[in-house]
């Protein structure tokens, strides 16, 4: 898979990557068919498509891994303020 490849499969979002699995799969299990009826002559494309499906599912995790990771830095965020706010308010009390 060539690099301009790889920027196009990161750009997508999640339903069109989703839907990118799903072919691979498919994919792969119609080579693996072709292969044990001894159609298939490129022997290779299937360890091709395997990697091209674990690309994609690693794109996948990254940006839920990333989705998760801004979450959390925005409750931390929200309770950063909060205690700021709490803390002036106190201080406005005395």
């Amino acid at each position: 898979m060539k690099k301009n490849d790889f920027i196009k499969i990161k750009e997508l979002d999640e339903k069109e990557l989703d839907v990118k699995v799903n072919a691979l799969k498919e994919e792969i299990a119609n080579l693996t068919l072709d292969k044990n009826m001894k159609k298939l002559k490129d022997l290779k494309m299937i360890s091709k498509k395997k990697k091209e499906l674990a690309l994609v599912l690693t794109v996948i995790r990254q940006k839920e891994l990333l989705m998760q990771l801004e979450s959390e830095i925005k409750t931390q965020d929200a309770g950063k303020e909060a205690s700021k706010i709490s803390k002036t308010e106190k201080e406005k009390s005395k």
